[in-house]
């Protein structure tokens, strides 16, 4: 067992009985930062919070060019004068004499205390989840006494108590001074990586070209946002992106919260069938690529020739050669009337456990959308618009710590204001930011925000004009128009192609 005095002997700096130093000012330094504010747990508790946050003003008083830890003496020294710090003295005492350590050996150590801690936090989590399963339990949040009971609580306080696990040991760098050898080194061995790895920087790909030569695609860490009014097709564009991902390999996990497992399912299986790779595959069917309508397949209405055409296709799936290796899609359908990002990101988890055991990672989240979510215990509002900012701040924080620092791509349709449709509609289908001015963290937290807008016009319902509202990393793509068509609810370009199977394959004409 890693004891709490062994963390903190490491970061104070402390001389022998000859008065040489036993760890250098830097690597205490480096230590400390190591430490990453990990708040030490009882029995003495509030000791060891207090040597840690006397560190840490320390550091943040010291010249940025040369910060150091405060020496032993001048700790016990402090805590001599302050009333009630008898234990304090005592504690420092036992961490004197404590083996140091320096660079890997310490992190080592930190690791093996985090994980020591969170087993004795996850013991804790699931007597309480079994309590609240058998025979309900009352949990204290804030001043408030809150009455869990039955298999569904148990599961959203499993889900929401261990949440905080995964950010405690995912080992993400988030202090430094960076003018140092240390960084400087990271810095390089980080841009090697990248370049030894090029596929790490490739992006999802939205097939519409206008979006995907500004952005490269959707990549690691970032949370794309697609808004629009309502029956404006933003589920659809989700589902288009999310069968792109599948089809390009990359593994998704699509959670709905407004349509049902079957229809998601089906509607995936209808959008391969729209694939223009099929017309090569399968010459004798070329004439139904794209003709595969939804109802039908749900209505059980295709002939036989198009019910034989739609088994080859989701046969298809199941097959793997060399230019067609999809990805895992899992789509979740929650069964609680509210469902939590806690809730989410738990299943996202478990996804992340199934794959692993097969070398791979989760790579893509849709949640659809938004604004069916609920709160988590302790960020409810009666402000509907407050608890979706929470959920949208939380949901890019999700992107850039999900497994352990990998990261992952999120994205999300949300539902604009009703003044925001109305200029649009004045101007050609044309948003501004005005659309989500009620969702401030949308604009703030979203790497790329894309409105969608539904023409209805006789002759024109088709079409589908897509603007960019928000673009962190890469310049504004202009307004353009899309293609959709309804009955199998395939998206794509007015005039633009795209490459399949080493083939240029036109598709302007596929509906």
């Amino acid at each position: 067992m890693i004891e709490i005095d062994e963390i903190f002997r490491s970061i104070i700096y402390i001389k022998n009985a000859e008065g040489r130093e036993t760890i250098s000012q830097m690597d205490c330094v480096k230590n400390f930062r190591a430490l990453q504010k990990i708040v030490p747990k009882p029995p003495e508790e509030k000791a060891y919070k207090s040597i840690y946050y006397f560190i840490l003003e320390y550091i943040k008083k010291c010249d940025a060019d040369i910060q150091e830890v405060p020496s032993f003496e001048f700790i016990k020294n402090h805590f001599k004068n302050v009333e009630g710090s008898e234990s304090i003295i005592v504690i420092l005492d036992k961490i004197k004499g404590q083996q140091p350590y320096v660079g890997m050996d310490y992190r080592t150590i930190v690791k093996q205390y985090n994980e020591q801690q969170q087993i004795l936090e996850l013991d804790k989590v699931l007597n309480n989840a079994q309590k609240i399963a058998s025979s309900g339990l009352d949990i204290m949040k804030g001043k408030r006494k809150t009455k869990l009971k039955g298999i569904s609580d148990s599961i959203s306080y499993i889900a929401r108590e261990t949440r905080s696990f995964s950010e405690k040991e995912n080992g993400i760098k988030t202090e430094s001074q960076i003018v140092s050898e240390e960084d400087i080194k990271e810095a390089k061995e980080d841009y090697n990586k990248a370049e030894a790895n090029p596929e790490g920087s490739i992006g999802i790909q939205t097939w519409l070209q206008d979006i995907d030569e500004s952005t490269g695609g959707l990549k690691s860490g970032e949370l794309m946002i697609i808004t629009a009014f309502t029956g404006h097709c933003k589920t659809t564009f989700a589902l288009n992106m999310a069968y792109r991902a599948l089809y390009g390999g990359w593994n998704t996990a699509f959670v709905t919260l407004e349509m049902s497992f079957k229809e998601i399912r089906d509607k995936i299986y209808v959008l391969h069938s729209c694939n223009p790779r099929f017309k090569i595959l399968w010459p004798q069917y070329a004439h139904l690529v794209g003709k595969i309508s939804y109802n039908n397949v749900i209505y059980a209405r295709l002939n036989a020739e198009e019910k034989e055409y739609y088994f080859k296709v989701c046969d298809d799936f199941d097959t793997h050669t060399e230019d067609s290796v999809y990805g895992r899609f899992y789509i979740w359908q929650p069964d609680k009337t509210v469902t939590t990002l806690s809730d989410v990101e738990l299943k996202f988890r478990q996804y992340q456990q199934d794959l692993q055991l097969t070398g791979r990672n989760l790579e893509f989240g849709v949640i659809d959308y938004i604004s069916l979510m609920g709160a988590d215990e302790g960020e409810r509002s009666r402000d509907h618009n407050e608890t979706t900012n929470n959920i949208v701040k939380n949901l890019k924080r999700l992107c850039i710590t999900f497994n352990n620092g990998m990261g992952m791509r999120i994205l999300s349709p949300h539902q604009c204001n009703r003044d925001g449709y109305r200029e649009a509609k004045k101007n050609e289908g044309i948003y501004d930011l005005t659309a989500i001015s009620n969702n401030h963290e949308v604009e703030r937290s979203a790497d790329l925000v894309v409105s969608e807008y539904k023409f209805d016009n006789d002759g024109d319902n088709n079409r589908l004009k897509f603007c960019c509202l928000k673009n962190r990393r890469n310049k504004f793509f202009k307004p353009f128009d899309a293609c959709i068509d309804f009955d199998t609810g395939f998206i794509w370009n007015y005039t633009h192609s795209i490459e399949n199977a080493d083939n240029i394959i036109d598709i302007s004409e596929l509906v």
